[in-house]
């Protein structure tokens, strides 16, 4: 079965931003290491570049960074395997880039809207191979089972006689 069109944008959005994290991570790790190589040891020097500012607040963006862009990246290949925790996964992603404004609240809001579409939902309900399938909604019966209360019933009569 081939990828539908809105778990293929959701898994897009995804790794783009799983990349764009790992940037970030990356990005504030040299600036870390070339803060440390330039300016050595001089506390003067260090305190009017804010060289310890960078550092405190530099190594947590650094490893916040490189932890979300890890978890993109295995939720992205989760929905490929069609993995049913990948959707909670791809929710909690979801929630965290709309607090990422401007950009991030754009895409967020995107993949929030693809998460709850009915196709996105059936990908995740079915399993790639082997065991129970749920039917989509739209195949469900819903209701009583007459023909099973017509058996019962017929047991019953059985039964007394």
């Amino acid at each position: 079965m081939t990828m539908p069109e809105k778990v293929s944008l959701s898994n897009k959005i995804i790794r783009v931003f799983s990349s764009l994290f790992l940037i970030t991570s990356l990005t504030a790790l040299s600036l870390i290491i070339l803060t440390e190589l330039r300016l050595g040891q001089d506390q003067e020097l260090r305190s009017l570049t804010g060289a310890d500012f960078l550092m405190s607040r530099g190594l947590l963006v650094m490893i916040l960074s490189f932890f979300l862009s890890l978890t993109g990246l295995i939720t992205s290949s989760g929905i490929t395997k069609r993995k049913r925790w990948s959707w909670l996964a791809s929710l909690i992603m979801a929630i965290l880039l709309i607090l990422l404004f401007p950009v991030g609240t754009i895409f967020g809001l995107k993949l929030l809207l693809c998460l709850f579409n009915r196709e996105v939902k059936n990908w995740f309900r079915s399993p790639v191979s082997g065991g129970e399938t749920i039917p989509p909604a739209e195949k469900r019966a819903y209701g009583l089972n007459l023909d099973l209360i017509r058996q019962l019933e017929e047991r019953e009569k059985l039964g007394k006689k």
